[in-house]
């Protein structure tokens, strides 16, 4: 049976896709970023996707992708930070792999975030700071993004002190299965 997949989720701006291909690297694996791949089955860029199509439709395809990748394959897989909000793709996430869940200190996602212009969600409101459009994001997703089950804290930490951690617990958790 193939390896169970290491997926790296979380929250916007903490890294998820930097982290997964490093990972990806470090173990030899394959690695696959659903954002990535959304814009190159659409054709289209996500907030062209969400401008013509709307945003139920860019959920539609990232479903899609949780369905498609619920089995274990051995590959390390970056998900959209909203992905994982909805149950069903959170169960077919976790059919085939371990769910790691990115975060960060707000304040430090807003100055990592500072002038990116290809985030529909982050899309401000006239007199609205990106602090307070983070904090209304995260107060919005912090109850699903609570049942996931692995938590890894990125505020003020290297790349290499994250993956590290996600090693670790990866190696335990695929340890402790093989004792069941």
């Amino acid at each position: 049976m193939p390896r169970r997949n290491l997926v790296i989720t979380g929250f916007v701006g903490t890294g998820k896709t930097t982290i997964g291909r490093q990972l990806a690297a470090r173990l030899g694996w394959p690695f696959l970023d659903f954002d990535e791949e959304i814009v190159r089955r659409a054709g289209r860029s996500i907030p062209e996707i969400f401008e013509h199509e709307g945003e139920e439709v860019f959920r539609a395809m990232e479903a899609a992708l949780c369905q498609e990748w619920s089995h274990p394959r051995g590959w390390v897989l970056a998900t959209g930070g909203g992905t994982c909000v909805s149950p069903a793709n959170r169960a077919a996430l976790q059919a085939g792999g371990y769910l790691f869940f990115l975060y960060a200190d707000l304040e430090e996602i807003a100055r990592r975030l500072t002038g990116a212009v290809d985030r529909p969600l982050l899309r401000l409101h006239p007199g609205e700071t990106l602090l307070e459009r983070l904090k209304s994001l995260w107060q919005a997703r912090e109850a699903a993004y609570r049942e996931i089950p692995h938590w890894i804290d990125t505020t003020g930490r290297s790349l290499d002190e994250v993956i590290e951690e996600i090693l670790r617990r990866y190696r335990l958790l695929e340890r402790e299965a093989g004792n069941k």
